[in-house]
């Protein structure tokens, strides 16, 4: 017997390319004061990917602010390189934190269940404090669109644990309409 969800990983594109963007305003300002940035969450990212086999096509560093998100996503959707778009950093309760605020009122479709396994799964790494994540995921024009924490950790364990087991699956069925 065969499942639905294993035909749409057979489906899975055979290539699956992302794009990574670290939303912190007080990284973005030290690179632009021309202080060497250590961005742990895109190593933790690369690292997690690239065992897959799969390339970060695209890095962007922007502050937290809705013109800097909504800027980089609209390039970001129209790169024909893009499959999959990641960011990290500003989905928490602080009122700087716009990442998630910002994103949701785009996607054509939530994907509601995200946001909730990756609270759970930190729960076991941060315990009660996993309630304060906004982590979300949905569809803007056929790319599947990752809003993650900026801790490293975390970024590893969206990847590993939840993203790259399905992200294949994921876009068959987005691109199958």
């Amino acid at each position: 017997m065969s499942f639905p969800h294993e035909e749409h990983r057979r489906a899975a594109p055979a290539q699956i390319r992302f794009a990574f963007v670290t939303v912190s305003t007080s990284r973005y300002n030290a690179r632009r004061r021309g202080e060497v940035v250590d961005d742990e969450s895109l190593q933790a990212a690369v690292k997690a990917l690239s065992e897959k086999g799969y390339p970060i096509v695209k890095y962007e560093l922007i502050p937290d602010s809705p013109r800097h998100i909504l800027r980089v996503l609209a390039d970001l959707v129209e790169r024909e390189d893009v499959d999959v778009i990641v960011f990290s950093g500003g989905t928490g309760p602080a009122p700087s934190d716009v990442t998630v605020s910002t994103l949701k009122p785009l996607f054509e479709k939530e994907l509601e269940g995200f946001g909730d396994l990756m609270r759970f799964l930190s729960f076991f790494d941060v315990s009660s404090a996993a309630f304060l994540s906004s982590a979300t995921a949905g569809i803007i024009r056929g790319k599947l669109v990752f809003a993650l924490p900026g801790s490293p950790r975390a970024v590893e364990r969206a990847l590993r644990s939840l993203i790259i087991p399905e992200v294949g699956h994921a876009l068959a069925v987005v691109r199958r309409g």
